[in-house]
């Protein structure tokens, strides 16, 4: 986000607004921009509108900071040495009085300076300090001003020359220091020019009248260096400030996230808490249910007198296994996201439990005219893992390549180790297979592609995200390669720690 961008969604009251800069602009051209903008906000220029108080706030620390020299009474010692050149020619009673008055300038703008860092002001504060640093840098100019009046000799022009060489020398340290607060710069340096120009004046001759007139260039010139260089000061306040902004907005939004972080988990644990209670409600009528409709299917207790009441036995269970088979796996997957699905270890024949799945699957794929082949590499390792996880995780593969392969296909069964020492085992089918775009999709739950889609009732979208899930349980990852219509090559690959260096027992017949 940029700062333009920052300052337009920021509302923040005593904040300075901010001009949308068109991107083709220099840098030059957008200083001389913000320069002209703030120029109109000065409280002593242009339509009198103030800047914003936090700004007036920074300007006025900068300008305390600024004046916070490792020799406190440096300015007032100046002094006392630039009265003692005149002992000779001045009665010493008038060279007293300027030093006193800086003195006392000096003594009050510490003092101002003090109980301002202690009070640390905000809000409508901000104009009664500004007035208290103006009133002292006038009572400070002024002290300095005097000396044009009290150690100028007339008729003798090198004292002079002195005396205006010193005023001017004090203008530009003046300069520097009010550079970050214009009005105080004013307030310093306006008294000592107009002293100093009166007096140049007065004279009336020529040569009076030209240094009079430099002395304004001058003043003109120095007051144009600090206008520029206070623009950039107020630039880097802004952008300081929109900084601070930026990370109090970042701070927010993290505040926010942590809130929305701590619901949703508060939620998940709610719907693990219901499952957890629901299942055993659920699960205790559905194999009521079941039991009784197998029994009534099964004419146990006598022939029906209507046939169709056999048939309608035999919905009411396969409708019932369906539905235990749904709230089986919605727990499943709701251990696994809540990380509590725990895993009995023991050693595993990967390719014996394929082959126990595959006679489970067998009168379905013949069903659907589905042939099922096994490509097993010998001496595979012994899986050291949940066999009832492995299991799930072989029969909702092959149950998903058995659902959409079309008629007279074949569906591979496939177990072999890798050069990195893993485990890779899985099921590839020659099915429509499902687009790119569509992959990372259907491994979440209850989600599936365009040709689950297509085939409404064969699936609740669970399989994948519970074999993902069961193989992450065991240190291993899933991996999920298609393309329209050339089939699916579902993988699992497990790591080597997960793996036992034992002579595999030979495949049954």
């Amino acid at each position: 986000m940029t700062i333009s961008e920052l300052r337009q969604r920021r509302d923040t009251p005593g904040r300075m607004s901010a001009d949308k800069q068109p991107e083709h602009k220099q840098p030059a051209h957008q200083l001389r921009t913000l320069q002209s903008r703030l120029a109109r906000t000065l409280p002593w220029r242009g339509n009198g509108e103030p800047l914003a108080a936090q700004i007036r706030l920074e300007q006025l620390r900068m300008f305390v900071d600024s004046q916070k020299l490792p020799v406190p009474y440096a300015f007032p010692a100046l002094m006392i040495l630039y009265a003692a050149c005149f002992y000779q020619s001045i009665a010493w009673y008038w060279l007293v009085v300027p030093v006193v008055m800086l003195f006392g300038a000096n003594w009050l703008n510490r003092r101002v300076i003090a109980k301002f860092l202690v009070a640390a002001p905000e809000g409508n504060d901000i104009a009664i300090w500004e007035r208290r640093f103006l009133t002292v840098a006038l009572c400070f100019s002024i002290s300095i001003a005097s000396t044009v009046f009290f150690f100028w000799v007339p008729g003798d022009p090198v004292q002079q020359a002195f005396v205006l060489t010193a005023l001017l020398v004090t203008l530009a340290p003046t300069a520097l220091i009010t550079s970050c607060y214009k009005p105080a710069f004013y307030a310093r340096v306006l008294p000592v020019v107009l002293a100093a120009g009166l007096r140049l004046v007065s004279y009336g001759d020529v040569q009076h009248l030209s240094l009079a007139a430099v002395l304004l260039i001058f003043t003109a010139l120095l007051a144009q260096l600090t206008s520029r260089l206070n623009g950039i000061i107020l630039h880097s306040i802004t952008l300081r400030e929109d900084k601070n902004g930026l990370i109090e907005q970042l701070f927010k939004a993290k505040r926010e996230s942590d809130a929305a972080r701590a619901r949703a988990e508060e939620a998940n644990r709610a719907k693990s808490h219901f499952l957890a209670n629901m299942s055993h409600e659920l699960r205790t009528p559905l194999n009521a249910i079941i039991g009784f409709s197998e029994v009534m299917a099964s004419e146990i207790f006598g022939k029906h007198g209507v046939p169709t009441y056999k048939e309608y036995a035999n919905d009411i269970n396969r409708s019932g296994q369906h539905l235990l088979g749904l709230i089986n796996d919605v727990l499943d997957l709701s251990r696994i996201e809540a990380g509590r699905f725990q895993i009995t270890e023991e050693e595993v024949d990967i390719a014996h439990l394929a082959e126990d799945c595959r006679r489970i699957l067998e009168i379905r794929a013949q069903a659907q005219r589905v042939s099922i082949t096994e490509d097993f590499a010998d001496g595979l390792p012994i899986v050291y893992g949940d066999a009832r996880a492995l299991r799930q995780t072989w029969i909702n593969l092959l149950t998903n390549a058995i659902k959409f392969s079309p008629p007279d296909s074949e569906v591979k069964m496939f177990a072999r180790m890798e050069a990195s020492g893993e485990m890779r085992f899985g099921v590839h089918d020659n099915g429509p297979g499902i687009a790119e775009s569509e992959i990372d999709k259907v491994l979440h739950a209850f989600t599936q592609g365009a040709s689950g889609l297509a085939q409404p009732g064969k699936g609740s979208g669970l399989g994948l995200s519970i074999v993902k899930g069961l193989l992450a349980v065991h240190g291993g990852r899933f991996e999920l390669k298609s393309q329209l219509g050339a089939g699916t090559q579902a993988e699992c690959t497990l790591p080597p720690q997960r793996l036992r260096n034992v002579t595999a027992v030979p495949r049954r017949a």
